[in-house]
């Protein structure tokens, strides 16, 4: 199924998102999607065509993926706060067909000369006249995005994610099961959306819930919590640093009233962090885990009793092992690099076979990299990385 499909059949009059004040009806998504479509394929832009995303977290990313999505490209998020001499290596990296750029980074427009890609004003795309192209139909090995990563091995790459590898991901997020995504459900989406945690976990899921999406396109503390209380938000997921800052913020300990689960990622969550939280807003925190790699998720706490400090449990369709560096599995509690294998797994590195073959085999299992212990009821706990990474902000570095 083509992912650009998840908003297809949601009421035309429920609030999709929503960003300092102003709503997108999902009627008005679908059509701003439909705009871009034809846009797209008025360029010369289809299947397998890429398209980077020179977009925040604002309203133009969602119809601007989709809309590449629907006409069989791929989508290439890029981060907002890159200066130009980033953006312009990233370009060379993927060799987009054009930039969609929406009003966030609209200096990009300024730089078309440098930039020498087809720019398409997200701004400017004008009314939609006769009949958009149709969605095409794409499989679940299609592509859908490509991520860009510094990865396991450190080195900037985009890897390469089919429809079924984030489909995935987003029915395990709105199963209906324990804490799942719901369509009456407000989220906030303040990770960014150029990550694959704000990008799959945050936006897309919510979209597919049919759920409100609020939207704040650069963290600020207070006037995220602002937009929590204001709008009633239900889910929230962050990294580390900003549960911190949440935890020491100077608002009304009622603050997180209105939110029924609150998740951490992309680091191990510091247990006064976690108890900060639980003891004035009342949350207890669910952490898992993941990576770009898989789409991202690999473990999780929802619906199980949360063990502070650890991310959960091995969620279910995905095969989890700790070895030592020749593949032997290690003993349960000890510690051991996690392996991994399951439908989220990416489809490589763009143009890089070697690094690809260096962290997935041709079996399917994924070297990730982190080094983590298992206990006795299956929890897993992060311990080191094999390779010297910076965690900054939660991001590799």
């Amino acid at each position: 199924m083509n992912l650009a499909l998840i908003i297809e059949d949601h009421d035309a009059e429920r609030i999709a998102l929503l960003a300092e004040g102003e709503p997108t009806t999902y009627g008005e998504l679908r059509s701003w999607a439909a705009i871009v479509r034809t846009r797209l394929a008025a360029d010369g832009i289809g299947v397998n065509g890429r398209v980077v995303l020179a977009c925040g977290n604002e309203p133009a990313f969602a119809p601007a993926a989709l809309g590449v999505m629907g006409v069989g490209g791929v989508a290439v998020p890029v981060n907002p706060r890159s200066p130009l001499p980033e953006l312009l290596s990233r370009i060379e990296l993927v060799r987009p067909s054009a930039l969609l750029v929406g009003p966030s980074m609209g200096w990009v427009l300024d730089h078309a000369a440098e930039v020498d890609v087809p720019l398409i004003d997200m701004t400017n795309l004008g009314e939609q006249l006769g009949d958009s192209p149709p969605i095409v139909e794409r499989g679940d090995d299609d592509l859908a995005f490509m991520m860009l990563t510094s990865g396991v091995t450190g080195e900037p790459k985009a890897a390469m994610l089919s429809h079924g590898n984030l489909g995935w991901v987003q029915e395990l997020t709105c199963d209906g099961g324990p804490d799942s995504m719901l369509a009456n459900d407000v989220t906030l989406g303040v990770l960014p959306f150029a990550h694959i945690f704000g990008l799959n976990v945050v936006l897309l899921s919510s979209l597919r819930a049919g759920a409100t999406c609020v939207l704040q396109d650069r963290f600020d503390t207070d006037e995220s919590l602002e937009l929590v209380r204001r709008h009633c938000i239900t889910r929230i997921a962050g990294v580390p640093p900003m549960w911190k800052r949440w935890a020491e913020a100077d608002v009304p300990d009622d603050t997180m009233a209105s939110v029924v689960y609150a998740a951490s990622g992309a680091a191990t969550l510091p247990l006064a962090v976690f108890e900060a939280i639980r003891d004035r807003y009342g949350i207890a925190i669910a952490e898992g885990y993941g990576l770009t790699e898989t789409s991202p998720i690999i473990t999780n706490s929802r619906g199980i009793t949360i063990k502070p400090t650890s991310v959960g449990q091995v969620v279910a369709g995905v095969e989890l092992a700790l070895v030592d560096p020749d593949g032997t599995p290690v003993d349960r509690g000890d510690v051991g690099e996690i392996v991994v294998r399951g439908p989220g797994i990416f489809a490589g590195y763009l143009d890089a076979p070697d690094i690809t073959a260096s962290v997935l085999t041709d079996d399917g299992w994924f070297w990730t990299g982190d080094v983590g212990v298992l206990d006795d009821d299956g929890y897993l706990f992060l311990v080191d990385r094999v390779k010297d990474l910076i965690i900054v902000s939660g991001f590799n570095v």
